[in-house]
């Protein structure tokens, strides 16, 4: 039993649950990615289509996990990957088919008709921005020093082949394949806190409806976001270090003790996972500390009007394209997480700079022979 495949075989029950729980994660007011006025939140074909896509997406998330259960015996460590695309490709089927249905009502009853929409935004942002947690990072760079260390202590004795990657494939004994694993770490820290730092930097989804409130829920979520992606951070450098402590002969291990290196990562999933689901996504599912003089926390009450229908500028509901907003990254609007303003050049710069560097990794390595 390969790590890859038990990673495999994680992801896939990982992700069903996951997507059973998005519209739960994910605000009343843009639900399944359709943007929808405060009280018109629980309408019938809202909460018609909620419980069609749990009941869908629960027997998708179980067959696949049979599946993947059934099948871990056979075929190479790419079955759970194909696996978990039928299921993603199956669950956001399940995800446009309620959205449909949520926009042929919204039109046809004119949810927006004579609404007077708003955008409120919150200046405190800029004077009194929320700090980065750099503290959480000291786990993940603990981890990569540890493993430079015990690379660097047991690289004389490491054999003439050492293991390269999660398939089993081993290559000739050099520095570049022994501490590739430290790369990988580096990558990792390097990739999370570049994107964590972009969402630190980027505006808040602030409702209209509660303003101050909002405001408030949407710095606690950011903060236990950025904690749990920290944490989760540190677990995936933890699990590239138990393998390579494996590869290097620091331990050894047979049958499904095997696949203790992807423990942690498991852990780390979970973590996230829970995070998002306590918090919901912007917070919303977190309760308003006390209210200021004014009634509303901060002193300020509430909008005299609804958030804006941002549709247009939602491709799917999924994809984010606004060419007048400066924003490179924004919230979500399924789920917990954030995504790139598409229609921003610089949000494709740091597309390509995420799929350069593990290319220009790969391209090193075979022009090396690796």
């Amino acid at each position: 039993m390969t790590a890859a495949r038990v990673i495999g075989e994680v992801m896939v029950p990982f992700f069903a649950v996951l997507m059973c729980l998005a519209p739960a994660m994910t605000r009343p007011t843009v639900a399944f990615g359709v943007r929808v006025p405060a009280e018109r939140a629980g309408s019938p074909v809202i909460r018609q289509e909620r419980r069609a896509y749990l009941w869908r997406t629960a027997a998708v998330g179980a067959c696949c996990t049979i599946a993947a259960v059934l099948l871990a015996g056979y075929g190479s460590w790419w079955l759970s990957r194909i696996i978990l695309f039928v299921e993603l490709a199956a669950d956001f089927g399940c995800y446009a088919l309620a959205r449909r249905k949520i926009v042929a009502v919204k039109s046809a009853e004119t949810w927006y008709a004579g609404r007077r929409q708003i955008v409120a935004t919150d200046t405190s942002w800029r004077t009194d921005p929320p700090r980065f947690p750099v503290r959480w990072l000291v786990p993940a760079l603990a981890v990569i020093a540890v493993t430079i260390v015990v690379g660097v202590l047991r690289y004389p004795d490491l054999p003439a082949r050492l293991a390269a990657g999660w398939g089993g494939r081993r290559e000739p004994k050099s520095f570049l394949a022994a501490f590739a694993v430290v790369a990988a770490q580096l990558y990792v820290t390097i990739l999370w806190t570049g994107l964590m730092l972009l969402v630190y930097r980027s505006r808040p989804d602030i409702e209209a409806a509660d303003p101050a409130g909002s405001t408030q829920r949407y710095r606690r979520f950011l903060a236990a976001f950025s904690r749990a992606v920290l944490s989760l951070m540190a677990l995936v450098n933890l699990s590239v270090l138990l393998a390579a402590l494996r590869n290097w002969q620091v331990y050894r291990l047979s049958g499904p003790a095997s696949a203790l290196p992807v423990l942690p990562f498991a852990v780390g999933l979970l973590v996230l996972a829970v995070t998002g689901y306590r918090v919901g996504q912007g917070g919303y599912r977190l309760a308003t500390r006390a209210a200021g003089a004014g009634g509303a926390a901060g002193g300020r009450g509430p909008a005299a009007g609804t958030d804006r229908d941002d549709d247009r500028f939602w491709k799917a509901g999924l994809i984010y394209a606004n060419r007048d907003d400066p924003a490179i990254m924004v919230g979500a609007r399924f789920g917990v997480g954030f995504t790139f303003n598409v229609a921003n050049p610089m949000a494709w710069l740091v597309i390509v700079g995420i799929v350069a560097v593990p290319a220009g990794l790969v391209a090193i390595g075979a022009a090396l022979g690796m």
